[in-house]
């Protein structure tokens, strides 16, 4: 039974390897050849602490935008430096709640893996078995999976994680929402005990403690603040530097409104609940002389990627979306989020706000409010400590105005500087 999410997004394509002999480099000349000046205080503090402590499991705690998968990357690798165990067998697992974050976790891993010569394979539903077994079959000594992909491998007896070193459970609390944690303990139990396993979440309690607690005794526990359930601290909740505003929706106006908040951001992402409003709203924007496209479920894989991809490429500066891009979708430079209609899941709310004010970018949150909407919008900042304020239309496009001119409030979690 294959239990993977609908996201999607730009793959890698197939396995991947440095060519045969070829010398193995350093992690630190690789991050200088990818043009990483400095890590994040966050990252630099994970890949220290495990560093410490070998032998002991890693708890990370952060909320999304704060560079968790840099982090566990650099651990992983630095891990199989200090083990070099043969190339061809999976020494490093990483299980993603979906596709679209497997993907991404597959783009960050490629090119450190090909510089230190080992192979990465995306093990993924939704698309054909045989390349991922093909991959599989010419050794993959990094697969990065989604549960339901993983669990048909396995139960076929077509992957072997018998030789499993590193184990990385991520966005575990995602898992725990989507009711995958069965499956992820079912996938651990096919992992020796002696891996090492990183369990990277938002939150580190609910139902994500059941995997805490298959964990060897004394992890080591690294934590930022900013998670979903501690103080706001920028990233989906707003600041100074990423205001989040309430706009009065006027409805015979609305996409006057709207479009003038386009035309005043490089790169905006606009949330709707349905996909027959988003396509609705790309044909509006259409209409007026602007690009968009849309994302959500009821696009094909191929349609899908080609959403994310031109949107990432900077073809389209628009992409109107439903709740399948609030986690997870990693585009930089989103200087605009704009929530059209409100998530029945309030914690997507800050995922969904979650996609500007990236790697030390600045960003507006943007809600279009109803009167009758005013109250129940208020309790829900109020629950989830959201920092907004009533603004007018020339307040929001004054913000956005003066994104251009403000400096990052700390380092990417990539360690490039922004310009």
């Amino acid at each position: 039974m294959n239990n993977d999410s609908d996201g999607d997004v730009e793959s890698t394509g197939p396995v991947a390897r440095s060519g045969a002999g070829e010398t193995t480099r350093s992690l630190s000349s690789l991050l200088a050849e990818a043009g990483v000046e400095f890590l994040h205080p966050f990252q630099t503090l994970v890949r220290r602490e495990a560093a410490d402590r070998p032998d002991a499991d890693v708890l990370i705690e952060a909320p999304t935008g704060a560079g968790k998968t840099i982090a566990y990357v650099l651990v992983s690798l630095d891990h199989l430096a200090a083990t070099n165990p043969p190339i061809g067998p999976t020494a490093v697992l990483v299980i993603a709640p979906t596709r679209e974050l497997a993907q991404q976790v597959d783009r960050v891993f490629l090119p450190f893996a090909r510089g230190v010569n080992r192979r990465v394979a995306l093990l993924q539903g939704g698309v054909s078995f045989e390349p991922q077994l093909r991959n599989i079959g010419r050794g993959a000594d990094i697969a990065v999976g989604t549960p339901g992909r993983l669990l048909d491998l396995l139960d076929h007896r077509q992957l072997d994680l018998s030789g499993v070193e590193v184990v990385v459970v991520d966005e575990a609390d995602r898992l725990a929402d989507m009711g995958f944690l069965d499956d992820v303990g079912r996938i651990l139990d096919a992992v020796p005990t002696t891996a090492r396993t990183l369990l990277v979440s938002a939150t580190l309690s609910g139902a994500v403690t059941s995997l805490v607690r298959r964990l060897r005794p004394r992890p080591i526990t690294v934590r930022t603040a900013g998670s979903v359930d501690s103080a706001p601290e920028g990233l989906g909740r707003g600041t100074t530097e990423n205001p989040h505003r309430r706009v009065e929706m006027i409805r015979e106006r609305l996409r006057l409104q709207v479009g003038s908040l386009l035309d005043a951001s490089h790169r905006s992402l606009v949330f709707v609940r349905t996909r027959h409003s988003a396509d609705r709203w790309v044909g509006w924007i259409a209409e007026d002389g602007r690009g968009a496209l849309a994302l959500h479920g009821g696009l094909t894989t191929a349609g899908r990627r080609a959403a994310i991809g031109a949107f990432r490429a900077g073809d389209v500066a628009v992409l109107v979306a439903t709740d399948l891009a609030s986690r997870g979708l990693d585009v930089p430079a989103i200087e605009l989020v704009v929530h059209l209609e409100r998530s029945d899941d309030e914690i997507d709310y800050i995922h969904r706000s979650g996609r500007t004010g990236r790697a030390g970018a600045g960003g507006v949150v943007v809600n279009f409010v109803r009167n009758e909407q005013r109250r129940p919008l208020l309790a829900m900042e109020a629950r989830l400590h959201v920092l907004a304020r009533d603004a007018s239309l020339a307040d929001v496009l004054a913000d956005l105005q003066r994104l251009g001119t403000r400096p990052p409030r700390w380092s990417p979690p990539l360690g490039r500087r922004t310009m």
